[in-house]
């Protein structure tokens, strides 16, 4: 083979080693980028799981008002360690019933310090205890809710009141207290007393058994 042979098969040789080299590399870094996906995807649910449920005010509230249930909703937002004061999902319901300490505006997070604890008895009022069977109350009745407190039979007036506290019992009994105007209080503790008491909610509180 001469030397004008050897020159082009030489050529070729370097022009193979240099294409696998190119080939190397393109299927390293293609490697490189499927690493590189599958981490990023990795760290986007990794940031999802992270996130947590908290309370969020869901319509306006001016300072003084009672928080109702329907002025709280949930929403979830990125844990975060220095975030201080925001409310659990879970403690939702204990908010229910509370005052607002300042106006609160849909679309916020509440964070401690919007609220304070309702007075249990404003001026002018009294605090009536009862225990109510089942279809004698509204259903879901809970602290800071308005009802009517109305005989379940005679003739005595309807009577505004406010619950101060409830719970029911296993055997679906409400265990109430109820602050009732002055005037009143003592013909409701009478009912409750004879087992005539009959609670009615607001337009806005559903009525069940």
């Amino acid at each position: 083979m001469n030397d004008r042979t050897v020159a082009p098969v030489r050529a070729t040789r370097a022009n193979t080693r240099v294409r696998s080299r190119v080939r190397a590399q393109w299927l390293v870094l293609g490697a490189a980028l499927i690493v590189l996906a599958g981490l990023l995807v990795a760290w986007a649910l990794t940031r999802a799981a992270d996130r947590v449920q908290v309370v969020q005010i869901s319509s306006a509230v001016q300072a003084g008002d009672v928080i109702q249930a329907d002025d709280l909703t949930l929403t979830g937002v990125a844990y975060d360690g220095a975030l201080q004061g925001l409310v659990p999902a879970g403690s939702l319901q204990a908010i229910v019933g509370r005052v607002a300490a300042i106006d609160l505006r849909p679309g916020s997070l509440l964070v401690s310090g919007m609220w304070a604890d309702a007075p249990q008895l404003a001026p002018g009022e009294q605090s009536v205890g009862a225990v109510l069977a089942p279809g004698r109350f509204p259903s879901g009745l809970s602290r800071g809710d308005l009802a009517v407190a109305v005989p379940l039979a005679g003739e005595a007036p309807p009577t505004s009141v406010r619950v101060i506290d409830a719970a029911v019992t296993e055997s679906d009994e409400l265990l109430v207290t109820l602050a009732v105007p002055a005037g009143t209080a003592v013909v409701v503790a009478q009912l409750a007393a004879a087992d005539q008491l009959v609670l009615i909610g607001e337009p806005s509180t559903e009525v069940g058994g």
